[in-house]
């Protein structure tokens, strides 16, 4: 399992509250052909994501993950709709406090632009080993579906 980031900026007219409220049961498809544009973004859908992966849910504009949820599909290339399917929203985590991105997210590189502005990047297994860490703390009240996503990672 890897661990990754959407990004999206609630400006557009998106949020990832759409998704967590969502009462949908099947598969959630997200980022279409128009939504994801980077070439790097592209690639990792194309060749590494995969299903069961993990991805931290980011709202740029807001600078906090609101969520965790899983890829129910390996990532796609163009020309197939939506690029990437997220698990059912019952399957997912909506935090009840949200990671911010100074300070909890300090350090973590698929949070900065050094890494690139993509709307999908890595996170690498040292740094989602950190950030499950800081999740559980700030969030307790919700370990028991945490850990079931996160696992002992």
């Amino acid at each position: 399992m890897k661990a990754w980031v959407f990004k999206i900026n609630t400006r557009r007219g998106w949020e990832f509250d759409q998704y967590f409220r969502s009462r949908r049961r099947g598969l959630y498809p997200l980022g279409d052909e128009g939504w994801i544009r980077s070439a790097s973004s592209l690639r990792f859908l194309r060749q590494d994501v995969k299903r069961g992966d993990l991805f931290l849910c980011y709202e740029v504009d807001r600078k906090q993950v609101v969520g965790i949820a899983p890829a129910a599909s390996d990532g796609r290339d163009r020309g197939q709709g939506s690029l990437l399917d997220f698990c059912p929203p019952r399957n997912a985590v909506r935090l009840r406090n949200p990671l911010l991105r100074h300070p909890d997210l300090d350090h973590i590189q698929a949070f900065t632009p050094h890494r690139g502005r993509g709307t999908v990047q890595r996170i690498e297994r040292d740094e989602f080993a950190r950030l499950r860490r800081i999740i559980l703390r700030k969030n307790p009240q919700q370990a028991q579906a945490l850990s079931r996503l996160l696992g002992g990672a």
